[in-house]
């Protein structure tokens, strides 16, 4: 029997006040309104009207049943989807039941694995943190005090590494509610554990949440823990969507042979279906162990060389809009920006966003 687990979180204005916590939640005050989340136009959720085995995975079910198993599987997972809406409610209250039971792995927690981020935009147009909630027994308290009912913008980011089942908000009785409608193309980011979220300590801190915070677009998460291979069927999914860019991140799950194999062939399929929209091929991180074990630096160079050969391949074909960023730079140098070198920490994220943000500002201009 599938064990889920459901909680009922307060949030107060922009000030978290408590969280109930376990297996069964305190049942609603009579002034509460709940809305089912999976019923709204999420961002994150491609294909957004098109039939899906449960609502909060990343394909389809025509694309899901084509796909890779490692694709599918890691697809299960709820990464990147994000309900962006209004409301003036003097509190935002969740309810919501994930999958997995295990809420957190060995090499990252449970507020990243398993919980749900909460982000507000404040005065000056800026979105700020403010708690994230993970389901578990008992009760999680937030200091704070009751947030004047005021017109505000949220962002709630769903859970990285595990499926979300059902999810709820609930605001004042009488409160305004309304989905903030997508205005920019979203940005599309492919590759593996790392575009999918690990090791990152919440949700809202992958690189690729950040960068749609800053840039304020919206964006498609299409990491897939061990999976990110460039198998043509992906490439052609892909080509379906009208994102503002792709950025192919794949090679921490590649090797030379399998990248002079896929990587131009993946590029000419998103080519010939959108032969205006940029395309950034991203080199791997380098692993901070590099520095002393020679094996891995020798790997990362190949990696690199064969990457950036078929990325010249390209420029020969004519291929227009094509990006390039190397690895070099993607975590901070003194090795301290990975949990198990190799997955980022939020501050190897932080480096990651840092470092493509201008790539992908030029690219969109």
């Amino acid at each position: 029997m599938q064990r889920r687990y459901f909680l009922q979180t307060v949030w107060m204005g922009s000030v978290a006040l408590g969280l109930r916590g376990g297996l069964f939640a305190e049942e609603a005050k009579p002034s509460c309104q709940w809305i089912n989340l999976e019923k709204l136009p999420l961002e994150g959720r491609a294909w957004e009207n098109e039939e899906r085995a449960t609502p909060y995975v990343r394909f389809p079910k025509r694309w899901m049943d084509k796909m890779p198993g490692g694709v599918r599987g890691n697809a299960q997972h709820s990464s990147g989807i994000v309900a962006h809406f209004t409301t003036n409610s003097s509190q935002i209250l969740l309810r919501c039941s994930v999958v997995d039971k295990s809420l957190a792995m060995n090499h990252m927690p449970a507020t990243g694995k398993s919980g749900f981020d909460l982000y507000c935009k404040d005065d000056a147009g800026t979105f700020r943190f403010v708690t994230n909630t993970v389901p578990r027994e008992g009760d999680i308290p937030f200091p704070g005090r009751m947030g004047e009912k005021k017109e505000r913008e949220y962002m709630l980011y769903f859970p990285l590494y595990n499926q979300a089942s059902h999810v709820e908000i609930g605001l004042d009785s009488d409160a305004t509610f309304a989905v903030v409608p997508v205005e920019k193309k979203p940005m599309l980011f492919y590759g593996t554990s790392i575009v999918h979220g690990a090791c990152a300590s919440r949700p809202g801190m992958p690189h690729p949440a950040i960068l749609g915070r800053r840039l304020g677009r919206p964006f498609w998460n299409f990491g897939f823990s061990g999976s990110g291979k460039m198998e043509p069927v992906l490439a052609e999914a892909f080509a379906e969507l009208d994102p503002c860019i792709y950025i192919l991140d794949c090679l921490p799950n590649m090797n030379p042979p399998l990248v002079t194999e896929r990587a131009a062939e993946f590029v000419r399929i998103l080519r010939k279906a959108r032969p205006e929209t940029p395309i950034l091929l991203v080199e791997d991180r380098v692993a901070p162990v590099s520095w002393i074990h020679a094996g891995r630096a020798d790997f990362h160079k190949k990696n690199h060389a064969a990457l950036k050969a078929q990325y010249e391949l390209l420029l020969a074909e004519g291929v227009k809009k094509l990006g390039y960023l190397g690895g070099d730079g993607l975590l901070p140098p003194d090795g301290d920006g990975t949990v198990d070198n190799s997955h980022p920490t939020d501050w190897g994220f932080l480096y990651h966003a840092n470092v493509m943000q201008p790539k992908i500002e030029e690219l969109l201009q």
